[in-house]
């Protein structure tokens, strides 16, 4: 029964050091995207071509997601 505890340990403790190793990864990833949803949006509400099609909610959808995401 002890082994199979140990075991269990193991591979949880296998489990956490590979998740907060992806950890800086993951946030700069999230902070990317966050930045890059930030501009698709400005782009969105005032480039011309962009603005008289798209709908002005997309943009500051858009904006509201990546500032979220930026933090």
């Amino acid at each position: 029964m002890s082994t199979v505890v140990c075991e269990k340990e193991k591979q949880i403790q296998a489990i956490t050091d590979t998740t907060s190793a992806d950890t800086p990864a993951r946030k700069q990833f999230t902070h990317q995207t966050g930045q890059a949803l930030i501009a698709l949006g400005t782009f969105f509400k005032h480039i011309p071509p962009f603005n008289e099609t798209i709908d002005k909610n997309t943009g500051d959808t858009l904006i509201s997601i990546g500032r979220k995401l930026k933090k």
